[in-house]
């Protein structure tokens, strides 16, 4: 690779800074909320980046002069590197659709959770590094650093062409492996801002997986003699890793940006529906004011003080308004929809009736929407909060007022 006007120098640095930057959001986010994925990601930031700074051109020579062992950084390197898809393998495992199915099934799945997925991956790449390192110390390279041009220089040796071979193996092997997860994800994902990001990164890892192919082919073309296709390796292969470094990562930052975004919204979404329902029981609310480094936290905890003040109303609410809400179906309303607008249409019920005094004749036997699954729980109360005062909850009231 040239190094003419330090244009890979400058996107060595560009994608270092903004893996560390990444590896240090995501380390906080798991630091709150203790989530593998997150922690997978941070490690995996951390050793891309690390990566990237090893391989720009003047820490590269000054990793192999200081240590005295010529190219030295190149293992270090693709170890990094090997680290980074490391990671994203456990995460493919943890993602896969197959695995997450029989999850959702109610069965206790095998070689699902983190443990399982690190014993399956660890083991294969750490064979893979300690190769590597052997072949790359068996090798006897001359004196010199080749920072951009190792692979071919080198390559007609075979302890070098078997070192690299290991290492595009295990690292074509997760990287293509994430892309077809994250295509199989996307057929089943409706949520925006997850299939945004699931989109993103299967563009960026392609990108990616073009730099593993053009090394490859000019691997082979020097072990054939020829220098042909020398510029797949030295330019075209390089600038596309650095620009599936870049996308991959902006599309997890823009996820968590837009989760956390997301988060908000739903917080505040919740403002009215959580003072209507607790104004049947105040002593449900646990005061305190909300935080910008933990919005999840509040959310989820204003959601639990919906579902308590709930079920403080219960007695008051009407079965008759919960039964006529679910047959008014001529807006097209799907089962979920029509379970939050009977629970709205509840809710304000049941507050007429406490406020008048007047329980009603035949009470609630099951809350609707009360038995949703926790995954789906936020966005049932969003949707709950969002029908409280639409002009089908009043229509449901009227008619039952009849």
């Amino acid at each position: 690779m040239s190094e003419a006007g330090g244009l890979h120098t400058l996107a060595y640095v560009t994608v270092s800074a903004v893996k560390y930057g990444l590896a240090v959001y995501k380390a906080l986010a798991w630091v709150r909320e203790r989530i593998p994925s997150l922690l997978l990601m941070a490690v995996g930031a951390l050793a891309g980046g690390t990566a990237f700074t090893a391989a720009i051109p003047v820490v590269y020579r000054w990793i192999g002069e200081t240590s005295g062992i010529s190219n030295l950084a190149t293992p270090v390197v693709y170890t990094e590197v090997l680290v980074c898809f490391g990671c994203l393998r456990v995460l493919a495992l943890l993602w896969s659709p197959r695995q997450l199915a029989v999850s959702e099934g109610g069965r206790p799945p095998r070689g699902i959770g983190m443990r399982g997925a690190v014993r399956r991956v660890l083991p294969l790449y750490a064979a893979a590094i300690v190769v590597m390192w052997a072949l790359f110390l068996s090798a006897d390279l001359p004196p010199g650093e080749e920072p951009m041009t190792f692979d071919i220089t080198f390559s007609a040796r075979p302890p070098v062409l078997a070192f690299v071979l290991v290492y595009q193996a295990a690292f074509g092997w997760a990287l293509w492996s994430m892309v077809y997860v994250c295509s199989q994800r996307l057929k089943d994902v409706h949520d925006p801002i997850l299939r945004r990001s699931l989109r993103v990164l299967v563009i960026g890892c392609t990108f990616i997986g073009g730099y593993g192919v053009c090394k490859v082919l000019a691997i082979f073309g020097a072990v054939l003699g020829s220098s042909t296709l020398d510029i797949l390796s030295t330019d075209v292969g390089p600038a596309l890793s650095a620009l599936g470094g870049v996308v991959t990562t902006t599309g997890w930052t823009w996820a968590a940006l837009g989760t956390r975004r997301q988060r908000r919204r739903d917080f505040y979404a919740l403002e009215t529906l959580w003072t209507t329902v607790t104004q049947a029981d105040p002593g449900v609310i646990l005061h305190s004011p909300p935080s910008g480094s933990a919005w999840e936290f509040h959310t989820l905890r204003r959601a639990h003080e919906i579902r308590d003040g709930q079920l403080a109303l219960r007695p008051w609410t009407s079965q008759d308004i919960v039964n006529a809400a679910r047959r008014l179906d001529e807006h097209g309303l799907d089962s979920p929809d029509r379970d939050a607008l009977a629970a709205a249409a509840g809710i304000r019920g049941a507050l007429g009736a406490l406020r008048a005094g007047r329980p009603p004749r035949q009470p609630c036997e099951r809350l609707p929407g009360i038995d949703v699954p926790p995954q789906a729980e936020r966005r049932h109360l969003v949707a709950v909060a969002r029908q409280l005062d639409s002009p089908l909850v009043a229509r449901v009231l009227a008619e039952t007022e009849q």
